[in-house]
């Protein structure tokens, strides 16, 4: 009797992958402006699903248009051209750890809150959320549009906290982001930056490493084939080069004095009005965009194409 084949059902988890801005250049021309976007928020604003923060969105494309700007010809000739480059966190093992420590430490807090069998209270799409840098918590998010310049209908999308009693007699809640210096004090913190924080909780390699002995080259047994005196020259050489860190052993990339800002990933200038930016990684789905143009209040229509992936219709690693 022949068996009934099973069959097998292949995913096809689809996903809209596409999401437009427009970011508005200054009013005064050739000045340059700063505007952020956050792709997890936005992803599951037209997705009409919670796409979480924890990841490292794959961006295969950027198309920038500008609908101010003429083609350029004698007639119209523009000296200086309008510009825009994208920026997110480095995809450093330091910034991983960093976000990972974080996390855990918001979790555990959660936890323990929670620990009288109290977890059914938390919220349904309750989600690790940090900002990119200060930077971010000075400007608005910008909002994807629709062709008609209709902005999508936000929900919440809130910021995580944390609560802690250190240097206060009551409780201090502040937030986090990833680069650059804490803000605030003990006791009054404002947001704290989880490199930064990181960094100070781990003990860095050696000053001059390894540690050699001042009398090294006059060791008798050293010496011994020292013809020509060169041993010594040599030695000199060996104990004395390459035995420093090629990186700043005191702070990590990405905090206060090393780096506190995002990396540019892309940066290219515009074209008869147009320019297009080649795909990059953005760890927890954060970009900021910086950009200038020779036309006063400028608009630039910012066409994002995330990647196709298995996350949700998504390509976006987990951290």
């Amino acid at each position: 009797m022949a068996t009934k084949r099973k069959s097998s059902k292949k995913s096809n988890d689809t996903a809209v992958r596409y999401l437009r801005y427009e970011l508005n250049n200054s009013s005064s021309s050739n000045t340059e402006t700063s505007h952020y976007v956050d792709l997890a928020r936005d992803l599951s604003v037209v997705n009409r699903r919670l796409m979480r923060s924890g990841r490292v969105y794959h961006i295969k494309k950027i198309t920038v248009v500008s609908s101010n700007t003429p083609n350029m010809t004698p007639e119209t000739p523009y000296t200086e051209s309008g510009r825009i480059s994208a920026s997110v966190i480095p995809l450093s093992w330091c910034a991983r750890q960093a976000w990972k420590r974080g996390f855990q430490t918001w979790q555990k807090m959660n936890s323990e809150a929670m620990h009288a069998n109290l977890k059914s209270v938390q919220g349904t799409w309750a989600d690790f959320k940090v900002y990119m840098h200060s930077g971010q918590t000075t400007h608005t998010l910008l909002t994807p549009k629709d062709n008609g310049g209709n902005s999508y209908s936000v929900g919440e999308w809130t910021y995580s906290k944390y609560v802690s009693p250190d240097g206060t007699t009551s409780a201090d809640e502040f937030g986090a982001w990833m680069l650059g210096a804490h803000s605030g004090s003990a006791g009054a913190w404002n947001n704290i930056g989880l490199i930064k924080s990181y960094a100070e909780s781990r003990a860095t390699v050696q000053d001059g490493s390894p540690f050699v002995p001042s009398n090294l080259s006059d060791d008798p047994l050293v010496n011994v084939f020292d013809y020509g005196t060169t041993v010594d020259e040599v030695l000199d050489n060996v104990e004395g080069d390459n035995d420093q860190a090629p990186y700043n052993i005191y702070t990590y990339p990405g905090e206060a004095g090393n780096g506190p800002q995002p990396m540019v990933v892309q940066d290219t200038t515009l074209v008869d009005g147009r320019a297009i930016l080649s795909g990059f990684e953005a760890m927890l789905g954060l970009v900021e965009f910086e950009i200038k143009s020779p036309i006063v209040n400028d608009v630039y229509s910012v066409l994002v194409e995330l990647a196709p992936g298995p996350y949700r219709g998504i390509k976006a690693d987990v951290i």
